[in-house]
Protein backbone atom coordinates (compact mmCIF):
# COMPACT_ATOMS: atom_id res chain seq x y z
CA UNK A 1 0.00 0.00 0.00
CA UNK A 2 1.11 2.89 -1.02
CA UNK A 3 0.73 7.13 0.82
CA UNK A 4 -0.25 9.53 -0.98
CA UNK A 5 2.66 12.39 0.39
CA UNK A 6 1.51 15.43 -2.13
CA UNK A 7 -2.23 14.90 0.07
CA UNK A 8 -0.51 15.07 3.35
CA UNK A 9 1.89 18.01 2.41
CA UNK A 10 -1.00 19.66 0.83
CA UNK A 11 -2.67 18.96 4.77
CA UNK A 12 -0.23 20.75 7.06
CA UNK A 13 1.23 23.00 4.48
CA UNK A 14 -2.70 25.08 4.48
CA UNK A 15 -3.92 24.28 8.11
CA UNK A 16 -2.13 25.86 11.12
CA UNK A 17 -0.58 23.76 13.89
CA UNK A 18 -2.38 23.51 17.34
CA UNK A 19 -0.08 23.71 20.17
CA UNK A 20 -1.46 21.80 22.65
CA UNK A 21 1.82 21.22 24.87
CA UNK A 22 1.19 21.70 28.60
CA UNK A 23 1.14 24.96 29.92
CA UNK A 24 2.16 26.26 33.10
CA UNK A 25 -1.55 26.29 34.75
CA UNK A 26 -2.79 23.27 35.44
CA UNK A 27 -6.69 24.07 35.47
CA UNK A 28 -7.15 23.68 31.84
CA UNK A 29 -9.53 21.54 30.07
CA UNK A 30 -9.25 20.38 26.65
CA UNK A 31 -12.30 18.65 24.96
CA UNK A 32 -11.78 17.27 21.82
CA UNK A 33 -15.34 16.09 19.03
CA UNK A 34 -13.90 14.48 16.49
CA UNK A 35 -16.53 12.88 13.75
CA UNK A 36 -18.83 14.05 11.12
CA UNK A 37 -19.18 17.35 10.98
CA UNK A 38 -22.76 16.68 11.41
CA UNK A 39 -22.43 14.72 14.84
CA UNK A 40 -19.56 17.53 16.29
CA UNK A 41 -21.58 20.29 15.51
CA UNK A 42 -24.78 18.43 17.40
CA UNK A 43 -22.10 18.13 20.20
CA UNK A 44 -21.32 21.68 20.51
CA UNK A 45 -25.12 22.32 20.36
CA UNK A 46 -25.88 19.94 22.84
CA UNK A 47 -23.24 20.93 25.28
CA UNK A 48 -24.64 24.77 24.99
CA UNK A 49 -27.90 23.52 25.91
CA UNK A 50 -26.63 22.15 29.05
CA UNK A 51 -24.66 25.34 29.60
CA UNK A 52 -21.35 24.63 29.76
CA UNK A 53 -19.91 26.20 26.65
CA UNK A 54 -20.98 28.20 23.58
CA UNK A 55 -20.97 27.18 20.62
CA UNK A 56 -18.05 30.36 19.54
CA UNK A 57 -16.08 29.54 22.40
CA UNK A 58 -15.43 25.89 20.26
CA UNK A 59 -12.60 25.87 17.76
CA UNK A 60 -13.92 26.28 13.76
CA UNK A 61 -13.90 22.88 12.63
CA UNK A 62 -10.75 21.46 11.26
CA UNK A 63 -9.90 18.70 9.20
CA UNK A 64 -8.58 15.32 10.24
CA UNK A 65 -6.52 13.44 8.35
CA UNK A 66 -9.82 10.70 7.77
CA UNK A 67 -12.07 11.84 5.20
CA UNK A 68 -15.48 12.98 5.90
CA UNK A 69 -13.79 13.81 9.30
CA UNK A 70 -13.51 17.10 11.43
CA UNK A 71 -12.44 17.73 15.04
CA UNK A 72 -13.19 21.10 16.95
CA UNK A 73 -10.86 21.90 20.13
CA UNK A 74 -12.39 23.34 23.47
CA UNK A 75 -10.17 25.07 25.67
CA UNK A 76 -12.32 25.42 29.15
CA UNK A 77 -10.52 27.24 32.59
CA UNK A 78 -11.79 24.48 35.24
CA UNK A 79 -11.48 26.28 39.08
CA UNK A 80 -9.88 24.40 41.39
CA UNK A 81 -11.07 24.35 44.44
CA UNK A 82 -8.67 22.71 47.40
Amino acid sequence: MTENTSDQTAFTCEQPLIDLRDRPSPDLLRVLAIDSPQVVQLFVITVFRYGYAKPDQWSPQLPTVNPGEVMRILTKRIRLTD
